[in-house]
């Protein structure tokens, strides 16, 4: 689901003035909409930054691990062990990118 124009507005720094007229504008229950809909789109956001330190944190560990063990091998194809660390990082940034919209989307209403 797309982000409100309203919520991209409070990350887009030029529009920081139209934003805070359009809040002064707001009734108080539309003022606590937003409010929610920010703060789910603001820790959606600071959870897919984790995720990318995450991952490129996985993929220099994996590097270093993937190297050191192509270097004691004494012969025989082992290439693949440089594809782990990539596998690592989609891993880690599909686990990421699944928790950041479970965050940031609206509950369900049934």
């Amino acid at each position: 689901m797309p982000e409100d124009e309203l919520v991209a507005k409070a990350f887009d720094a030029d529009k920081h003035e139209e934003l805070a007229q359009a809040i002064q504008s707001l009734n108080p229950e539309e003022a606590q909409f937003f409010l929610e809909k920010l703060e789910r789109a603001v820790r959606k956001r600071k959870i897919q930054i984790t995720g990318y330190l995450a991952a490129m944190l996985v993929w220099v560990v994996g590097m270093m691990i993937s190297l050191m063990y192509y270097g004691m091998s004494n012969g025989g194809f082992i290439g693949w062990v440089f594809l782990m660390p990539f596998l690592g990082v989609g891993l880690v940034l599909y686990g990421f990118g699944k928790w950041a919209d479970r965050v940031g989307n609206p509950p369900a209403k049934n």
